[in-house]
């Protein structure tokens, strides 16, 4: 009975499937209708409106729009009582008083849509409903025959079976007497067609299931030629059959499964369904049709992995080959792959050839992951080398799939790759030969064989840039790939052969660079030579040298650009720019670069400047263009990383842990990344399109920044703890503790003053604070030494000093306001006078007696007299009367 029930769930989805189809159609030729009826109305108009005499243009308009009522079709009247706005018969005016046009009111999409519709299903309603009726009929009658027990099971089966025939064969006859019926003339004999391949379906369910009458293998086949004969009808037919036929045949393996696990059969049996249904939908000439073949064959193709063996790996292989020559190859060539297109695309154009593309990644997609995660062996080499044959045999064939000689790059990485996973082994290096085995000696093959393969066909093809762009950068590739694989102590061995290969590309690709004739051949081989070349030398630097090749690629890249003006689109430079930055960025923390050197020095201090001057080189060759901010902000994070490695390296020996900073490196990392968001917000006015994101990364800096300075002032203060912080005055550690900070911060209130005028009063206080440390800082440090902290107490002496000091720093402030004009800076600086005469009083003269108590206080008020004195003097100046 589940059955059945599941059975009646598909059967619904399949008709509704097929009535949306069909309303699709009725609602194309209804659009055609309308036009027509919309034409024949212009013409009327035109006819009753020519500039002859008054009384015959009447009755000649008069005469056509007669003979147009005579002659007028069923559809057109059918649209004029659908919509008699739109379809009313024209006015007929004097010609003296032309018409004035009166503009339809426009009805909405979704309107439309839902008239269309709506005018199908009144047409045709009768129709679909008795074809669901008819299905259900013949579910229902097996139904109860089967619980009334009226006839024995042969009977209910026999006369069930005979219904459903009878259906097909009076379907059958409707169509080849040519009986015509409103709509489309193959609606009603679809619609019974369909009534009696469901019931078939459904009784020879229901002779397998309940009544065992049938084994799994006849049940099978059974079911299957019933679905593939209603797609066969379905060419005589119409669609609705070719739905239910590809549906059914389909999913045949999920109503009936033998239990064997043969991969086999089932991929034979998905191959022939596939293989029919392909002819229907070509047939039946319907976009919806392939859509569903390619749901069921690739679904099934993903099934067919989880039955894998190690004796059925060709078999998988095999399969995903000839999907890709049934269903994207034939569809496209031709039966005989003869359809034959070579002439050049943009790379617009060959990144949007759909469905192309997605079948392809469907089939080699999963099979190079299963060879990835399998074990390696001969059967998963030969698969890749075929695929990689058949995607360049398919490129020769149609210029519109040029972009997969790239796919066919890709598979021999990952071919490469896999091998090494599986034939890792200490003792593989012992043999001096080894670079002519395994995944090396396949991975210079196939670099080799791949770049023949593009610079052969691309002087054949000039105009086809695809094919340079292999031949140019397949060895480059393929031996970096090697050369990412290889240990460091059998690159001595590897390294010459390797380099001879590179070389001699980089030689050729020069020679034909000089005897080209479009100025992207040239621009390629240029740049594929300048890879080898760097490749080459590379290896014989360490890890770094790598990271430098691509650095040095940027900009001879840049640099042809501009010397060629070659029109060269901006994403290839970004994309070597962000796998550059990414190297750069993860390398600090990487565990081969920690005692890496470069020409006796720690790495970092020489690939961080190089890459920095490379970058900033390469903007240069972009006078007025959106890559030049790009390869500016790359220069500036190289910058970044810079500084915020080294410093720490230099400092404590390794880079930054995060987890374990400490009370030097978090001094350090605060200016670094405080001043790098300063740097990236100033960058920000000039970035264009990319100021959104440097103004991100400036906050966020800053945002690190501060969270390490409140973490020094709360956690590790040299005020409150024994911290060691430099013998020298004001050149020590209190120095980058808080007066660099606080310049920063000031330099950040102006920034981010355009951006966000409220915050800025926050930052200048901020600032302030760090003003107000560090000073105080410098006076106890002169007094006390390299440790600060308050307990060790202080001295009458140190205790005058801050009031002097702050006494004249006070005035200054308070006499710069005034030359400035500003009301606030005079504030700031009354209130500095305002602290130190109270400390004077409160602190320093507490303890005088005698006459330093007067002569003090005399002092004091000697200093106020003369302030005051100097401040009305320079007021009068600044405002004279």
């Amino acid at each position: 009975m589940d059955d059945l029930v599941g059975l009646a769930v598909i059967v619904i989805l399949v008709v509704v499937a097929g009535a949306i189809c069909g309303l699709i159609a009725l609602v194309q030729l209804n659009g055609l209708k309308q036009e027509v009826a919309v034409l024949r109305a212009k013409i009327t108009h035109l006819q009753t409106h020519k500039p002859i005499s008054q009384s015959e243009p009447q009755s000649e308009a008069s005469t056509a729009q007669v003979a147009l009522s005579r002659s007028e079709p069923i559809a057109y009247k059918a649209r004029s009582n659908l919509t008699p706005q739109s379809a009313s018969p024209p006015v007929i005016n004097q010609p003296s008083a032309p018409p004035k046009k009166a503009k339809p009111a426009k009805a909405s999409a979704i309107e439309l849509l839902f008239n269309k519709l709506r005018a199908g299903f009144e047409e045709n309603w009768m129709t679909w409903i008795g074809a669901i009726a008819l299905a259900f009929g013949g579910i229902f009658l097996a139904k109860y025959s089967l619980e009334a027990g009226l006839l024995s099971p042969v009977m209910r089966l026999s006369l069930g079976g005979l219904f459903g025939l009878s259906l097909i064969a009076a379907a059958a006859y409707l169509h080849h007497k040519r009986i015509v019926f409103e709509g489309f003339n193959n609606y009603i004999p679809a619609a019974l067609a369909s009534g009696g391949f469901i019931t078939c379906f459904a009784l020879t369910l229901l002779a397998y299931s309940s009544y065992d009458m049938l084994s799994p293998t006849v049940a099978f086949f059974a079911l299957a030629i019933i679905a593939i004969s209603a797609s066969a009808m379905a060419l005589r037919l119409g669609p609705l059959l070719a739905v239910l036929g590809i549906i059914g045949a389909y999913s045949v393996p999920l109503w009936v499964s033998t239990g064997s696990g043969n991969l086999f059969a089932l991929l034979m049996y998905v191959g022939f369904v596939s293989l029919s249904a392909a002819l229907v939908a070509h047939k039946v000439q319907r976009a919806w049709l392939w859509y569903l073949l390619w749901v069921g064959h690739i679904g099934w193709y993903l099934v067919g992995f989880t039955l894998l063996k190690a004796n059925t790996v060709w078999l998988m292989g095999a399969f995903a080959l000839l999907s890709i020559v049934g269903l994207i190859a034939i569809p496209r060539l031709g039966l005989k792959l003869n359809v034959i297109e070579h002439r050049p695309h943009s790379l617009k154009r060959l990144i949007k050839v759909l469905p192309d593309h997605a079948l392809l990644l469907a089939f080699i997609a999963p099979l190079i992951f299963t060879m990835l995660i399998s074990h390696f062996d001969m059967q998963w080499q030969a698969i890749g080398v075929l695929s990689i044959v058949l995607v360049l045999f398919l490129v020769l064939k149609n210029s519109r799939w040029d972009i997969w000689q790239g796919v066919a790059l890709v598979i021999s990485t990952l071919l490469v790759l896999g091998a090494e996973r599986t034939h890792l082994s200490p003792n593989l290096y012992d043999d001096a030969l080894f670079v002519f085995k395994n995944e090396y000696g396949l991975g210079l093959l196939l670099g080799l064989l791949l770049t023949a393969f593009g610079l052969y066909y691309g002087k054949k093809q000039i105009k086809r840039l695809a094919f340079h762009i292999t031949g140019a950068f397949s060895a480059f590739v393929m031996i970096a790939t090697l050369y990412t694989l290889i240990p460091n102590s059998a690159l001595s061995t590897a390294y010459p052969l390797w380099a001879v290969a590179l070389f001699v590309v980089a030689a050729i690709l020069i020679k034909l660079a000089q005897h080209n004739t479009t100025l992207f051949q040239r621009f390629t081989y240029w740049v594929g030579a300048n890879a080898n070349i760097t490749l080459a030398v590379t290896m014989l630097l360490s890890d770094s040298g790598l990271t430098i090749a691509l650095a040095v690629q940027v900009l001879l890249i840049s640099v042809l650009i501009k010397r060629y003006n070659v029109p060269m689109p901006h994403w290839p430079i970004k994309a070597l720019v962000a796998a550059l930055l990414l190297r750069l960025t993860l390398a600090p923390w990487t565990p081969s670069y920690d005692a890496l050197t470069v020409f006796g020095l720690h790495w970092s201090i020489v690939v961080y400047p190089l890459c920095i001057a490379l970058f900033f080189a390469a903007a240069k060759c972009f006078d007025s263009s959106k890559l030049k901010i790009w390869l500016e902000g790359a220069a500036l994070h190289c910058l970044a990383l810079f500084i915020t490695t080294e410093t720490s390296y230099q400092l404590v020996g390794h880079y930054p842990q995060f987890d374990s900073l400490n009370f030097y490196e978090q001094i350090l990392l605060t200016c670094n990344w405080l001043a790098l968001g300063c740097v990236y917000l100033h960058r920000a006015k000039l970035a264009g399109t990319l100021a959104k994101l440097y103004k991100v990364a400036g906050f966020a800096l800053a945002g690190l920044a501060g969270l390490f300075a409140i973490k020094t002032l709360l956690d590790d203060n040299p005020l409150f703890e024994s911290l060691y912080i430099g013998e020298l005055p004001i050149f020590n550690w209190l120095l980058l503790l808080w007066l660099v900070p606080a310049g920063l911060t000031l330099w950040l209130a102006k920034l981010v003053k355009p951006i966000n005028a409220k915050a800025t009063p926050f930052i200048l206080a901020v600032a302030g604070g760090f003003i107000l440390l560090a000073i105080n800082s410098f006076i106890r440090q002169y007094w006390q030494g390299p440790y600060i902290y308050l307990s060790k107490g202080a001295s009458n002496a140190e205790l005058y000093s801050y009031s002097v000091i702050w006494l004249v720093l006070g005035a200054g402030t308070v006499i710069f306001g005034h030359l400035k004009n500003q009301l606030l800076i005079q504030k700031i600086g009354l209130g500095i006078l305002a602290a130190v005469i109270v400390k004077v009083f409160l602190i320093d003269m507490a303890n005088l007696e005698g006459l330093l108590k007067a002569l003090s206080f005399i002092g004091l008020g000697l200093s106020l007299v003369g302030l005051s004195w100097l401040f009305q003097k320079l007021r009068s100046r600044v405002n004279p009367v």
